[in-house]
């Protein structure tokens, strides 16, 4: 069947039965209160959600959905779109298991979102890998599975799907390896909120920043560079720089800060570093990139900065 729009009661039973491994059906059933079929945008926005999930089981594989029809039935008020999914993958076993594979963690991250009363991205994580080893793409090699950055821009993408859609609507997703519904009554209100599971703080570490550009703004945050990484420093108020805020000391872009810092690093639940954060406590020297110019010998040697620095711009990169 091409992409068409096709009328009559018995169009999408009839289609459940013709679905492979290959095939995905969303379904979006109305309300008896709706005064129409539910809007094919609504069914992209599920679509959409579909596609990221798949992107982020399959990893290195290449993933493609092609819409193979649009039904619509005007006496339920629904609308359905079949889809293919296509897969480079190397031989046909192995593409057979990664199918089944995708199918299955993408109804598991359905239930996870609408069943889980703790939403521990760790719980989501195990659920997938315990599918993937039951699955023969575990027998020649270990799968890579999704990290949690991947699998929460699928969730946000589901997100998106259920607040497209209208109140009262009922979305089912059909695959031939499970079905789920998504309860549209359960929301993530900030999905990316489930990367911080824990924070580490390093208290008092020495660190020598050029500055990039002084805070002008008087904003608090100073654009720093150390080594080969860029950030954004935030500056504690009873510093040294106060006198920058209050123009008793000059701080130009190419200056050195010589200063005590907090490193605040925030972890995954897989214990992936998604980003730190330099907080300024104290600062110790300013130096004057004009006065290191003309008196280099009596600058710090890059040696000087202390291990702890190193280490920490190492976790960095």
């Amino acid at each position: 069947m091409t992409s068409e729009q096709a009328q009559g009661s018995g169009a999408i039973s009839g289609l459940l039965t013709q679905l492979t491994d290959n095939d995905l059906v969303i379904e979006i059933a109305g309300s008896a209160a709706a005064p129409k079929t539910p809007d094919v945008a609504a069914a992209r926005l599920a679509q959409d959600a579909v596609e990221a999930s798949y992107r982020a089981l399959a990893g290195a594989v290449r993933v493609q959905l092609e819409t193979v029809a649009v039904i619509e039935e005007v006496a339920k008020r629904s609308l359905s779109l079949w889809l293919r999914v296509e897969v480079n993958e190397g031989s046909r076993d192995s593409e057979d298991s990664l199918l089944k594979f995708l199918a299955r963690g993408t109804l598991a991250i359905v239930a996870w979102m609408d069943g889980s009363s703790t939403l521990q991205l760790a719980d989501l994580q195990q659920a997938i890998r315990v599918l993937a080893w039951g699955t023969s793409i575990t027998t020649t090699a270990h799968p890579v599975l999704p990290s949690s950055a991947e699998l929460v821009e699928a969730i946000v993408a589901w997100q998106k799907a259920k607040a497209g859609q209208n109140a009262g609507d009922a979305v089912r997703i059909v695959t031939n390896n499970g079905s789920a519904e998504l309860d549209l009554s359960k929301r993530i209100a900030e999905p990316r909120s489930l990367l911080l599971s824990r924070k580490l703080v390093n208290q008092a570490a020495d660190m020598i920043f050029l500055v990039e550009m002084p805070d002008y703004q008087a904003s608090g945050q100073w654009q720093l560079k150390h080594g080969d990484v860029r950030t954004v420093a935030v500056t504690e108020p009873g510093t040294l720089l106060d006198k920058f805020y209050r123009r008793e000391l000059d701080i130009r872009p190419g200056d050195a800060l010589r200063c005590r810092v907090d490193l605040e690093t925030s972890y995954g639940p897989d214990h992936e570093v998604l980003f730190e954060q330099y907080r300024i406590v104290e600062i110790l020297e300013v130096l004057n990139a004009a006065k290191a110019a003309e008196a280099p010998a009596e600058q710090p040697a890059p040696a000087a900065v202390p291990v702890p620095a190193q280490e920490l711009e190492d976790a960095a990169s």
